[in-house]
């Protein structure tokens, strides 16, 4: 299951390939999906795996279902990891300028900043792709 941001020449692919310790039911151990994370953007090209958690997903569907009920506002997918951040601000003509980070190794490896537009056509698809990623793999135990 993946999930993709997708601008001018540029595309953000995550792919979910599984919970990480399939068999815990507790919040923190639980809660942890290994991913593969691919950037294409002119002249750079990144690909590698990464640790999220299913609730950095949850939150930033939410974020972007209001953004599109209110075709205005932002979302923000972080994680707590630092593998990467991206954040999406939609301005009154419907464009979302989306900023990017991604770390690999984590905490020690090299940094890819960038940034492009999108408009809201995507955001439906992309919505719907994350809410079927939450639908499998939903959010276990509370905090």
């Amino acid at each position: 299951m993946k999930f993709r941001l997708l601008g001018e020449k540029t595309k953000v692919e995550i792919e979910i390939l599984g919970r990480e310790h399939p068999n815990s039911y507790d919040y923190w151990d639980g809660n942890w999906v290994v991913s593969n994370v691919k950037v294409q953007i002119p002249g750079y090209y990144v690909d590698f795996n990464a640790s999220l958690r299913t609730d950095e997903i949850r939150d930033f569907v939410d974020d972007l279902k209001l953004m599109d009920r209110h075709l205005s506002g932002k979302a923000i997918l972080n994680n707590l990891d630092s593998f990467i951040h991206f954040e999406g601000k939609m301005d009154k003509l419907g464009h979302i300028e989306w900023s990017g980070e991604t770390c690999y190794p984590v905490g020690t490896g090299a940094v890819l900043s960038f940034e492009f537009m999108s408009n809201q056509s995507y955001l439906k698809d992309l919505i719907k792709d994350l809410e079927d990623i939450t639908d499998v793999y939903p959010v276990i135990g509370k905090p």
